[in-house]
């Protein structure tokens, strides 16, 4: 079952290129095995009359509606392919407008996120306060080190890096982005299950690589039934 919109897109795409894959084996190697049961060589068989002979000028082969055909069913399915790819591209790279979740009566989220790489860890600053960051030290056991966001919303995060090359990850979301000084890659995601899912760090950027994991929170925005609720967490840790 899938749990973010990302998901789904590569998950589509990826049966795409499947039912495909299966669909041309299945002709090819048929065809293969019919070719080689109707035409493999009997006793007394003889040589067809357009078999290429040393000496003689080759006969022409084969039917111009072969080659149409081939040619057809080849654009036909490098065209849904390419549709698909590019159908996919198209909402990776379309980032969502800043959406605007009140916050109680106190202000409001953006779904906005700036995301910084550090030499080994990452950080998460809230749009509109800079002086509060979540940090994802590993190993950080507080409350002020979750990095939660709000299920069901289109969240937007902005990569980069304060030293070194890394590359932000969710893998069970299926984003990635390139994190390095001096340039913001955007990616998204809109996450459909409330859970915690690991951020890890894709890019070998020193001896501490493998350390460089934090969790992403996923809560609903604020159910009575839930202990822990997205309004009530940034309320009390982002805004105060």
């Amino acid at each position: 079952m899938a749990i973010a919109n990302m998901q789904v897109q590569f998950d589509d795409l990826f049966w795409l290129f499947t039912y495909l894959a299966i669909a041309v084996s299945i002709v090819v190697f048929g065809l293969m095995v019919f070719f080689i049961i109707r035409y493999r060589e009997k006793p007394g068989s003889r040589e067809p009359h357009d078999a290429p002979i040393l000496g003689r000028l080759p006969v022409s082969r084969g039917h111009a509606r072969t080659a149409v055909l081939t040619v057809s069913l080849s654009t036909i399915i490098l065209g849904a392919l390419v549709i698909g790819s590019f159908g996919s591209i198209d909402t990776i790279l379309a980032t969502p407008a800043p959406c605007n979740i009140p916050i109680y009566t106190y202000t409001t989220f953006n779904c906005s996120i700036l995301v910084t790489g550090h030499r080994f860890f990452w950080d998460f600053q809230y749009a509109g306060y800079p002086n509060r960051t979540i940090t994802g030290v590993p190993f950080c056991q507080t409350t002020e080190c979750r990095f939660v966001v709000p299920v069901g919303y289109d969240i937007r995060l902005n990569v980069t890096s304060a030293d070194v090359f890394h590359n932000f990850g969710v893998i069970a979301f299926k984003v990635k982005a390139d994190a390095y000084p001096g340039h913001v890659n955007n990616i998204w995601f809109n996450v459909d299950k409330a859970g915690n899912y690991t951020i890890q760090c894709y890019e070998l950027c020193g001896i501490g690589h493998a350390t460089m994991i934090a969790t992403l929170q996923a809560v609903p925005l604020c159910p009575s039934t839930t202990p822990l609720c997205f309004e009530q967490w940034y309320n009390s840790t982002i805004v105060h």
